[in-house]
């Protein structure tokens, strides 16, 4: 039953009822396909109404990987977890360090699996944690859906005191942003089922995640056009991924390819390098080191 209007005047948008899906739990299956992809389409549009802080974020996360600072994503529940995916997956896709770009959650890694209650509501931890991380000129990444989560709250506070940049990104437009430098508000609304915001809200965070990394890492040579010329080769599907840029970057066989790589110290750009400018693995990686990591800057050398 929809929540009465005088309760939702206090609430934010992401935990009011949804009159478009009032009678969620009376629609066939095929309903609800339809009633929930409509829904969907929000999260785009909120992403796209955030272009401009997105776009300021994307350089705060460039400015801090390219001078060897650390981001870092914080957040609870569903929150925290999009973070700590968004932190995973950067190590296989452009090649970044593990203790550069990192997820914190609320409750620790075993909130990962199974909700820690109670663990948002502690600002102290989230101080704590990111005073043990964060130092000055690092980026601290808060996620929260409400904006108001006591556990990211406090470790923005923090990193603000420790001189790190603050970025918060939340689906509430009177959400707290006194320890945010960057307020990146995702206007998603209420969700389909009152309050989830594991449904909308996370749907728009992780296409700004999505959006923040990749683009910090375009800006900081991680990519050659629209390929992923860092990918870190650590299985099958990623050696054969490797293989094939070779391949395209090169003009060469598979077979070539895959000696190139194996002799480029499993690095894909070193790799093309190496064939571009007949030269050796150490001669090639320097090029890049001038280049600033730019593979068109070191292939036009």
């Amino acid at each position: 039953m929809p929540l009465k209007n005088n309760m939702e005047k206090t609430l934010p948008a992401t935990e009011m009822s949804n009159p478009k899906t009032a009678h969620l739990d009376q629609l066939s299956p095929r309903a609800l396909a339809r009633v929930f992809n409509a829904q969907d389409f929000n999260a785009a549009r909120a992403v796209k109404h955030a272009g401009k802080e997105i776009a300021a974020a994307i350089i705060l996360a460039a400015q801090a990987y390219a001078t060897k600072h650390k981001i870092i994503f914080i957040g609870a529940g569903t929150s925290g977890r999009l973070g700590i995916l968004e932190a995973a997956e950067c190590v296989p896709t452009f090649g970044t360090k593990p203790s550069q770009i990192i997820g914190l959650i609320a409750g620790g890694k075993k909130a990962v699996f199974r909700a820690q209650e109670g663990a948002e509501d502690n600002a102290a931890q989230g101080a704590k944690e990111i005073a043990q991380k964060a130092h000055a000129q690092d980026l601290v990444i808060g996620l929260a859906a409400s904006g108001n989560t006591p556990y990211v709250q406090g470790a923005l506070k923090k990193a603000q005191q420790i001189g790190a940049q603050t970025v918060l990104i939340s689906c509430n437009p009177a959400a707290d942003i006194s320890y945010a430098n960057l307020h990146i508000f995702l206007p998603t609304g209420p969700e389909a089922l009152t309050g989830s915001t594991r449904l909308k809200a996370a749907s728009a965070t992780k296409m700004t995640l999505n959006a923040i990394t990749t683009g910090a890492m375009t800006l900081c040579g991680k990519t050659y056009g629209n390929l992923m010329v860092d990918v870190k080769p650590t299985n099958q599907k990623l050696v054969a991924r490797a293989v094939r840029l070779i391949c395209t970057l090169t003009h060469t066989d598979e077979k070539t390819a895959r000696n190139l790589l194996a002799r480029s110290g499993n690095h894909v750009k070193t790799a093309v390098v190496m064939h571009h400018k007949k030269c050796s693995r150490v001669q090639a990686e320097k090029l890049l080191r001038k280049a600033n990591g730019f593979l068109a800057g070191a292939l036009h050398a």
